[in-house]
């Protein structure tokens, strides 16, 4: 099955879409004539990085790691970048590679030169960085929050613009939420994205920085960990039930109880004054939680 193309916002996929391979030429060589949208050779000490670049740090490893293969192979994707009225140019995409070419010592790098306006630099290099593999799930989370303020787009819609699901960008927003302790964890990789998101099911950031640390130090699967957060949360769900049930027939209250633990969650039923009536609230703190409820209880979506 064909796998489906990211959608760039606003056009941007106009400002990259580059085609052709180039190699590197000589340290001696000299730069060839810019033509607008054309490729050409730049002067690296000529480029000035992005500044609208929200990733500041570029770990130096993977840095090295591209600069011996440039050396090796040379670069076979071109930057792209836009011209400023001082001869100059800034980044609009590439900033790594144009770094590893530094690092390897070379003097020209290809380049496609095409106009863009600011915010168009902002959008492209958020999409950019959305979308590397290496970026950890905060880092990802905070490029999405940043997308949905800079543009005042909600996360639908920022969904929609990339052609992402909506619910992957909701889950990595939410990431942002998570104690900064945890936060840590997730950017070091003691956490994956799979634990931190079963987290957020505990309202109790106390009780989320203890079991996060207890996946950590006992090495747990998310599954496990997922069966500990359900247990803490029907454990806190049962405890703060107490002074409302005494007031509910005991047959109420045993039905309540046959709930939690097949759903794993609040539920209360509230009888009416009108004999055999009344409602079944069953209460979700996630996305996660509502669909895990809601297979629970065979509801699939449409």
């Amino acid at each position: 099955m064909q796998k489906t193309a990211k959608r760039l916002g606003r056009g941007l996929s106009s400002l990259i879409s580059v085609g052709e391979d180039f190699p590197i030429p000589s340290n001696g060589g000299q730069s060839s004539t810019v033509e607008p949208a054309a490729a050409s050779f730049v002067d690296v000490g000529q480029i000035r990085p992005n500044p609208f670049q929200p990733r500041k740090e570029i770990a130096p490893v993977h840095l090295q790691s591209l600069a011996d293969s440039i050396k090796t192979n040379g670069l076979l994707q071109p930057i792209v970048v836009r011209q400023q009225k001082d001869g100059l140019f800034e980044l609009i995409a590439g900033e790594r590679r144009w770094r590893a070419c530094q690092m390897a010592g070379l003097n020209q790098i290809p380049a496609v030169i095409r106009e863009a306006s600011d915010e168009q630099m902002l959008e492209l290099a958020l999409i950019e960085n959305i979308f590397r593999e290496d970026l950890n799930a905060i880092d990802r989370g905070l490029a999405y929050r940043r997308y949905c303020d800079e543009f005042g787009l909600s996360a639908e819609e920022v969904a929609a613009r990339l052609g992402e699901d909506r619910t992957t960008v909701i889950n990595y927003v939410r990431l942002l939420e998570l104690p900064a302790e945890v936060k840590d964890w997730v950017v070091s990789g003691k956490l994956a994205m799979g634990h931190a998101r079963c987290l957020l099911a505990l309202r109790s950031p106390g009780d989320l920085v203890r079991l996060a640390k207890q996946a950590i130090d006992q090495g747990l699967s998310v599954r496990a960990l997922e069966e500990l957060v359900r247990q803490r949360t029907n454990a806190r769900v049962i405890a703060s039930q107490p002074s409302t049930l005494e007031a509910k027939r005991a047959q109420i209250r045993a039905i309540e109880q046959n709930f939690v633990r097949t759903l794993g969650t609040k539920v209360e039923i509230q009888e009416s004054r009108r004999k055999g009536s009344g409602k079944i609230v069953i209460h979700y703190y996630t996305l996660d939680d509502f669909d895990r409820i809601s297979q629970r209880l065979g509801v699939q979506p449409e």
